[in-house]
């Protein structure tokens, strides 16, 4: 059974009947603390106490947070990306027999850069119940912290590992207005902020360090600031990063409309770091601009290729 509420713009909608007891059948999204133990929600527990069936993207990571909480899951079932729809269908089953399944991650909201998408959809196409349940997110509270614009931002998960593909990100990075938020792991952090120094100059950045854990730390500096920052303590280079990172201004500086339109048409004959050298010495231009500028240009013609 359901009951109907009306949300803030008068829009009807259904939704699980609950007490503190029971809930109803249905898949439900049950975020999980990203360090912090203390961070998961009255109702969060409540969903997986209840549930029949746990589905987690690592069962031996889940099982110390449910023993933790004192819950012993009459089920418990590893669903990573690779197996994700093979076994959307136990789960569908299990809600259709009136069960209630609560998907977990190792940590933070599942689905966010973490598997679900598959799952959620397929359930929904088999007209199954899909509640989220608001709660951590490594992406939300750094945001918060970075002192950075939060009314429009792009999140892009891990930075690319290869060389080439993470330049090409943070070229397409140098032209966006708003704020961008990547996860970042400790073995490549210094060498991608080595990249944000010299594709981004002069752009702010907010590394966040193992959020919500003992350590948690904000560095809060220029691109340029962070090689030499993070090299003086090697133990700033520890834990798991969310790196948050000012959109482009594009009210003062920038390249203008010509050069950029001179510097399309030279990528067509000459090798991009030529094309960059010839341009920063007949224009305003400042090479690490046109650099990035190239990388995007030359990203967008392979696209349309």
């Amino acid at each position: 059974m359901s009951k109907t509420t009306v949300e803030d713009g008068g829009a009807v909608s259904a939704a699980p009947a609950q007490s503190s007891q029971s809930f109803a059948p249905g898949l439900y999204l049950v975020p999980t603390p990203i360090g912090n133990l203390q961070d998961i929600t009255l109702r969060a527990i409540a969903v997986l106490k209840a549930a029949t069936l746990v589905a987690a993207e690592d069962t031996r990571h889940s099982r110390i947070l449910l023993d933790h909480l004192g819950i012993r899951a009459p089920k418990l079932m590893s669903l990573y990306d690779q197996v994700e729809e093979r076994k959307a269908g136990t789960i569908i089953e299990e809600v259709r027999q009136g069960g209630v399944v609560a998907l977990i991650s190792d940590a933070g909201s599942p689905l966010i850069n973490d598997p679900g998408y598959k799952l959620v959809s397929l359930c929904l196409q088999s007209h199954i119940a899909v509640i989220p349940l608001p709660g951590p997110c490594a992406l939300i509270t750094a945001l918060e912290a970075a002192a950075l614009p939060t009314d429009a931002f792009t999140f892009k998960g891990f930075f690319p590992v290869k060389e080439q593909e993470l330049r090409a990100c943070v070229a397409e990075v140098a032209e966006r207005p708003e704020t961008a938020v990547f996860y970042e792991s400790p073995r490549r952090v210094l060498k991608t902020c080595e990249i944000l120094a010299e594709l981004l100059p002069g752009r702010q950045i907010c590394l966040c360090r193992e959020l919500t854990k003992s350590f948690e730390s904000f560095y809060r500096m220029s691109s340029e600031e962070l090689p030499d920052f993070l090299r003086a303590d090697p133990k700033r280079t520890l834990g798991e990063f969310v790196v948050v990172i000012a959109g482009a201004s594009h009210s003062a500086g920038g390249v203008e409309p010509e050069i950029k339109e001179a510097l399309a048409m030279l990528l067509k004959t000459t090798p991009l770091k030529a094309a960059v050298a010839a341009l920063s010495l007949c224009s305003k231009a400042r090479p690490n601009e046109l650099y990035a500028l190239a990388l995007t240009l030359k990203q967008s013609a392979g696209k349309e290729s």
